[in-house]
Formats: structure tokens, sequence, C-alpha cells
């Protein structure tokens, strides 16, 4: 009774739990793989965004006509915060331009870490020419 007879055919018990099992973490690892790509699409996503912001945020302050030292702070929208830093630098010697030294940040949160974009730039600016007697 306990043999099998030629004509049967088909998956034991335990073949079925077997490839069950593989099918299972087969499934597992496509959807770890697939999260982990909507995580590093997410991340692309503000990393680009947020330097096209910065960007934005540096031609605004380099076309500032007459800088002044100082920091400016904002939002874009509810998820990025900028900081623009503008710095005169002391000249060592007497020249009729300012070196004007602006950097950008744009930051935001991603889960519990703090990401941040950051420019910077250089450029000369005339100095205000003092009217004598």
């Amino acid at each position: 009774m306990t043999a099998r007879r030629g004509a049967e055919r088909g998956f034991t018990l335990l073949e079925v739990i077997v490839a069950m099992a593989l099918f299972a973490a087969g499934i597992v690892a496509v959807f770890q793989l697939y999260s982990g790509a909507l995580r590093l699409a997410a991340g692309s996503r503000d990393a680009s965004a947020s330097s096209i912001y910065a960007r934005q945020r540096m031609e605004e302050a380099l076309l500032v006509p007459n800088p002044v030292e100082g920091v400016e702070r904002g939002a874009f929208g509810d998820r990025y915060r900028w900081e623009v830093a503008t710095s005169i630098m002391p000249q060592v010697e007497e020249t009729p331009y300012d070196e004007v030294r602006v950097r950008v940040t744009v930051s935001w949160r991603d889960g519990a870490d703090e990401q941040a974009v950051h420019l910077s730039a250089t450029r000369w600016h005339r100095k205000e020419q003092g009217g004598g007697a």
C-alpha cells in the first residue's frame, strides 16, 4: 500500500513547499529592489530640484547691483529652505574693486537626515567713488 504506482504523477508535498518558499523569496527580493529604486528616484528628484533652486538664488544674488554683506534666509514651499551668505573680502592693497563672495545653501529633510546643496561664487564689484573736494 505504500508503494507508488507508476501511473500516478505529480509533486510531493515537500517539493511544493520548497517551490513556494523559493517563489516567495523571489517576490520579496523584487519588492525590495523596487522600493530601493523608488527611494533613489525620490533622492534624485530632491537633489535636482535643490540644485535648480540654488542656481536660481545664486543668479539673483550675483545680479544685485550694490551687494551688502549679510545673510538672507527663506523657503521654496514647505520642503526646501535656502540661505544666501554674502561677504565682502578685505583687500590687501588698494584696488578700485571689492571682492564679493556669495554662498548659497539649499537644504531639505530626507527622512531623519538633513541634505543640502551648496554653491559658491566670487564676483568683483566696482567700489563707490567718494566725492572729493
